[in-house]
């Protein structure tokens, strides 16, 4: 018996690892929807645009796309380079509704994934200062809360830091209601059209480090197959889990350093 066509919703489809789920998706036969801020040519069953930093331009989407939806892969994100605002409203707030709205909207058995980043790297840390960022449901409370922060702590940090800590508190109760599961995916850098943007927030030095380290910078072929395992059957008993894609540079920081061979 054929199995039944996957329905995707892809958030963030127009460029770099958002277009390359999509087009993977989509040439896999699934019924996909790409959704981004600007009109786009990628491989997609549908196409509809949004902006993010709209509460109402979300419901509308959302409103309009109907259910039984198997997966949504959320990739749209802006770099630190923007302002501080559209930052946390895209990376966060946009990110928090748009999941939210989407969870009656998936099947049962369905599943979630977000991009996040190791850029939110020391969240845990962070839980006391995030409380009321998570608190914060509207624009206005959100640009508040950022106006009470350090400027100096990079704010592309803070709002991944708030993706994986809003995804990790979300899935056991998407799990319970819904049945369906709540993971993010955190990729080092990554060659995008906004790598660019991250070398001048960040640092090109920290950046070329990284590369050194590891060998080579991810590409989008790196990170589309974990989004696509996490969405699958096969991560059924995978919940609540932040899954680091950075051909391992992070992980010696937590283990106290690497071996030498």
């Amino acid at each position: 018996m054929a199995q039944p066509q996957r329905r995707i919703v892809v958030v963030g489809a127009g460029s770099g690892i958002g277009a390359a789920t999509a087009a993977h998706f989509h040439a896999a036969g699934a019924h996909v929807l790409a959704v981004d801020l600007r009109d786009n040519d990628t491989p997609a069953t549908e196409h509809r645009r949004c902006d993010l930093r709209d509460g109402a331009a979300i419901e509308a989407l959302l409103a309009g796309i109907g259910d039984g939806w198997d997966l949504l892969a959320h990739v749209a994100g802006v770099p630190g380079t923007a302002p501080a605002g559209d930052v946390l409203e895209v990376n966060y707030l946009g990110m928090r509704r748009t999941v939210t709205g989407m969870l009656p909207l998936l099947r049962t058995g369905g599943a979630v994934v977000t991009v996040a980043s190791v850029a939110a790297l020391g969240w845990q840390q962070r839980i006391p200062e995030l409380e009321g960022l998570l608190a914060a449901t509207d624009e206005a409370a959100v640009r508040a809360w950022q106006a009470g922060q350090d400027p100096a702590y990079p704010v592309y940090s803070t709002s991944k830091q708030a993706a994986v800590l809003f995804a990790t508190r979300l899935a056991p109760a998407a799990w319970q209601k819904y049945g369906v599961r709540v993971n993010t995916v955190s990729p080092g850098p990554t060659e995008t059209p906004i790598l660019g943007d991250f070398e001048t927030s960040m640092g090109k030095e920290l950046l070329d480090t990284v590369k050194a380290t590891v060998g080579r910078h991810a590409t989008a072929a790196d990170i589309v197959p974990v989004i696509e395992f996490l969405g699958s059957p096969a991560a059924g008993w995978v919940n609540g889990h932040d899954l680091h894609v950075d051909g391992g540079f992070v992980a010696p920081m937590s283990a106290g350093g690497r071996l030498a061979l």
